[in-house]
C-alpha cells in the first residue's frame, strides 16, 4: 500500500469560526441597544411621573428606586458586551481555556491549560465539575463571565469514550453556575488515516 501525504486546509473552519463570532458579536450589541431603549423610555415614563405627580414623598422614592433599577440594568448590560468583547478577542489570540484529555491506558488525565501554561491536572478519580469550577478560579473568571472553551481529544485512544462522557457531563454541571461557559470539542483523529 502506498502512502500518501495529506494535507489539510482549516480555511473553511476558520471561516465558519469567524462568522460565528461575528454573529455573536451582533446579537450582543443589538441585545444592548435593545435594553438601552427600553430604559430610556422607562427613564422618560419615570420622569413624566414625578412631574405630572402631585404624590407624597414615598411615591417620588419609590419612582427613584425604580429609575435606579432601570439604571442598574443598562450597566449590567454594558458590562456583558465588554465581557464578550474581551472573551473573543482571548479566543483569537488562543488565551482561552483549553481541556486536553489524555488517555494513558487504564486510565486518563484532563489538563486545563490557558495561554500554553498548564492551570490545573485532573485525574480519572476527582470530582471533575469542582476541579474545572477551581482552574475557572485561579484563571481569573468570575461566574458571570463570557467564558470560550476548547476540548481537546483523540476519540482512537482507549477509554476516551468514558472518559468523554464523564467530562462533557462535568461541564454541564459547570454551565450551571458559569451561565456564559461555551464549549466547542476538537476530536483530533477526525480526518486521520
Amino acid at each position: 500500500m502506498k502512502k500518501r501525504e495529506i494535507f489539510l486546509d482549516f480555511t473553511s473552519l476558520l471561516d465558519v469560526t469567524l462568522i460565528v463570532i461575528f454573529f455573536f458579536v451582533i446579537f450582543s450589541h443589538l441585545e444592548n441597544v435593545e435594553n438601552t431603549q427600553r430604559t430610556d423610555a422607562k427613564v422618560e415614563e419615570m420622569n413624566e411621573a414625578i412631574l405630572a405627580a402631585e404624590a407624597s414623598e414615598e411615591n417620588a422614592e419609590a419612582l427613584a428606586a425604580q429609575l435606579q433599577e432601570e439604571i442598574a440594568l443598562v450597566q449590567e448590560s454594558n458590562e456583558r458586551q465588554a465581557s464578550n468583547v474581551s472573551e473573543i478577542i482571548a479566543y483569537a489570540r488562543s488565551g482561552n481555556v483549553k481541556l486536553v484529555l489524555v488517555s494513558e491506558g487504564d486510565s486518563w488525565l484532563l489538563r486545563v491549560n490557558c495561554q500554553d501554561e498548564t492551570i490545573r491536572e485532573i485525574v480519572q478519580g476527582d470530582d471533575i465539575a469542582t476541579a474545572l469550577m477551581g482552574a475557572l478560579e485561579e484563571v481569573g473568571y468570575e461566574t458571570e463571565d463570557t467564558i470560550f472553551c476548547d476540548f481537546v481529544f483523540d476519540g482512537t485512544a482507549p477509554g476516551t469514550a468514558a472518559a468523554y462522557r464523564k467530562i462533557t457531563g462535568a461541564i454541564e454541571e459547570v454551565q450551571e453556575e458559569y451561565s456564559f461557559l461555551y464549549f466547542s470539542e476538537t476530536d483530533l483523529s477526525v480526518g486521520g488515516e
